[in-house]
């Protein structure tokens, strides 16, 4: 049985430019409100155990999808089940009442949850004991910091043994002695096939308690997965929209300041990578045996120089580069056709989209003939390190 089984949802919210367009349409029975489409035909289920990683850009309907979850919004058309009690953290201080003690807003939140006064009353000890609030349990909430308001919210919803844990962005307030706390209850919780629902913009934390992943972008599910796969590929999608934004970089400069001159006299024809059996590849693997290739074109014979290759990242970041010159290698004479070859016999590169860089200078390493880039490669890896290489290690305990 489904712990959460949602099809097809989509919510529309009606935008006035102005609160008086609200009476007028009403009065005039036109309409005088724009649409947003906050979501967009969402659909995904789990199953009791289940924790999902929902993540992407602001704006992206993160919140609305679990505000529809914990039944505090409603759907503008699809269908969804949520079996078993639901507990949501969602906005800062939501179900408190600020002239309320701690104490008294214990009563009144787990009250909104559906538990009985006597239930409350077993369990309050434990509640205020999670959350460490001491002596300021019995002072009214509005004199607490967004950390203690967490603090009451996060025991409170997870004290009521709930099925469903709704919780956006919880972990991103408060010391971290409490953060321990929280992913230390929330994998106790995994570990009692609870389900959770887990929104935040922390890549660790999304890795450490989840087990799949939605992301989410303009109100549809962009990518859903494993969470390693679905992070992977927004991270490559932020990295490849902040290239995009540079623009002004030194490399860039220079690319187009090459790029825009008539009178070259070498250039770089092809640039691609190579897999161990020497087949052109637009993926390779964390540790396989590849090699950078390009092939150059001479517009003018007898021309000596330099040439070199490298990986770039998507978003701009050269990751490695050398050159013949680097190497001591001898200049090299460029003729049309001509091809040169950079060996690696083990990839270190982590997931993530790349390119081969090359360039051609003259005989100094001083003036570059030619730059330019490869189409995008995709880096994978089972390895599940972090960071943009692997390297070789050994654990000493």
């Amino acid at each position: 049985m489904f712990s959460i089984d949602v099809r097809e949802i989509s919510k529309v919210f009606r935008i006035y430019d102005n609160p008086t367009l609200r009476l007028k349409e009403i009065i005039i029975r036109k309409k005088c409100h724009r649409e947003f489409m906050a979501l967009k035909g969402v659909s995904f289920s789990l199953i009791p155990g289940d924790t999902l990683g929902l993540f992407g850009d602001n704006g992206a309907g993160k919140s609305t999808l679990l505000k529809i979850l914990a039944g505090t919004l409603a759907p503008t058309s699809g269908v969804f089940n949520v079996n078993g009690r639901v507990t949501a953290l969602l906005e800062l201080g939501a179900g408190f009442h600020p002239e309320f003690t701690g104490r008294q807003n214990i009563y009144l939140n787990a009250a909104l949850f559906g538990m009985s006064e006597e239930e409350i009353r077993d369990r309050e000890g434990d509640i205020i004991a999670f959350s460490e609030l001491g002596d300021f349990i019995d002072q009214p909430v509005k004199t607490y910091s967004s950390g203690m308001y967490v603090r009451l919210a996060f025991s409170i919803a997870t004290s009521i043994d709930p099925e469903v844990l709704v919780v956006d962005e919880a972990l991103s307030v408060g010391d971290q002695h409490f953060q321990k706390k929280c992913i230390d209850r929330m994998i106790h919780f995994c570990e009692a096939r609870k389900t959770i629902v887990f929104c935040s913009h922390s890549i660790y934390h999304l890795q450490q308690l989840c087990k799949k992943g939605i992301w989410l972008h303009e109100g549809e599910i962009r990518m859903q997965g494993p969470i390693r796969d679905a992070l992977d590929a927004y991270q490559d999608y932020m990295r490849e929209l902040e290239g995009k934004n540079k623009g002004n970089t030194a490399e860039d400069k220079e690319l187009a300041r090459v790029a825009g001159h008539g009178d070259r006299i070498v250039c770089i024809d092809e640039l691609w990578l190579e897999n161990g059996k020497g087949k052109r590849a637009s993926q390779a693997s964390t540790g396989q045996d590849v090699r950078l290739r390009m092939r150059i074109r001479a517009l003018k014979e007898g021309v000596k120089g330099h040439v070199g290759l490298g990986i770039l990242r998507n978003d701009e970041m050269l990751c490695f580069g050398t050159t013949t010159l680097i190497d001591g290698k001898p200049a090299v004479e460029f003729y049309d056709g001509r091809d040169f070859c950079l060996h690696i016999d083990s990839m270190p590169l982590l997931p993530g989209s790349f390119m081969v860089y090359g360039l051609v200078t003259d005989e100094h390493g001083l003036h570059a003939y030619d730059i330019s880039r490869s189409e995008p490669i995709k880096v994978s890896s089972d390895s599940g390190y972090y960071g943009i290489t692997a390297m070789g290690h050994e654990w000493r305990l």
